[in-house]
């Protein structure tokens, strides 16, 4: 069984621990960590981050899983760009690249997409590295214009910016048709797209293609997996019960992934 994790935020103080993290990781053969997994661009976060991270991956070694590290735009260089599983039937990467400007709502948003647009116009690659590459770059950017802090730090200096918040909600709406159009342009074989970044955990259905998110351990919360077995992928939540995180089977949502391009939608449908 393969289970995706997304934006855990190592390194800040309200994400998860590694050894919180185990029994939600319980029967995996592989993990994937989808980008944002550690602070590891962080001045201030970084090494704690980074020691949380290799206790994590220490502990799924012993546990006979491997581990695939998925950059996203907190620790930009620091893994694969993407990863591609079911047979080619899913993509699986941060979700970053679905909006040149990264986080629309930044205070460096303009100066973040200026440089994705920068690097997409001078690369020769083929989707979806031409696009995951400008990511990487812009994510460079940035984090070099916009260290990383504490969710309650982000939130205070949201306040300041109050159209900020509408611009999120705005962000939230959108992000399945992101997703979709990132999916049916970079690589459109594929039908099942698995992301994080957002922060929001989701599945929608749009246009015959299924668009997963597993949320965020930090603000505002409800992290999620995403597990494939066999011919099945599920969006499962995640509990939090004595200081470990769970997978809720109560709440788990699966498909059939050969079954995945008849479920069509002319617009996007939320489904969990």
């Amino acid at each position: 069984m393969i289970v995706i994790l997304s934006d855990l935020h190592l390194g800040l103080p309200a994400a998860p621990t590694a050894a919180s993290l185990m029994p939600a990781l319980a029967g995996a053969t592989e993990v994937i960590l989808n980008g944002d997994a550690a602070e590891s661009a962080s001045a201030a976060f970084a090494a704690r981050g980074d020691d949380a991270l290799a206790e994590l991956r220490e502990g799924l070694s012993r546990a006979g899983a491997t581990v695939v590290r998925i950059e996203g735009n907190h620790d930009p260089g620091c893994g694969e760009l993407h990863a591609v599983r079911a047979g080619g039937a899913m993509l699986v990467t941060h979700g970053h690249a679905f909006h040149p400007a990264i986080a629309p709502w930044s205070r460096v948003a303009q100066e973040v997409e200026a440089e994705f647009r920068r690097a997409f116009d001078a690369s020769a690659r083929a989707e979806p590295l031409r696009s995951l590459e400008a990511a990487r770059a812009a994510s460079i950017r940035e984090r070099e214009r916009d260290h990383a802090r504490r969710p309650s730090a982000v939130v205070r200096g949201m306040l300041g910016r109050p159209w900020a918040f509408p611009m999120v909600m705005g962000y939230w709406r959108i992000f399945p048709e992101l997703s979709a159009r990132f999916l049916e342009r970079a690589m459109p074989a594929a039908r099942i797209v698995a992301s994080g970044h957002s922060h929001r955990a989701g599945a929608w259905l749009v246009r015959g293609r299924l668009v997963l998110n597993t949320g965020s351990f930090t603000f505002p919360g409800q992290p999620h997996a995403v597990t494939i077995d066999a011919d099945e992928v599920a969006l499962v939540p995640l509990a939090r019960r004595g200081g470990e995180w769970r997978q809720d089977a109560a709440g788990r949502r699966a498909w059939r992934i050969t079954e995945v391009a008849r479920d069509t939608a002319s617009r996007s449908t939320p489904v969990s």
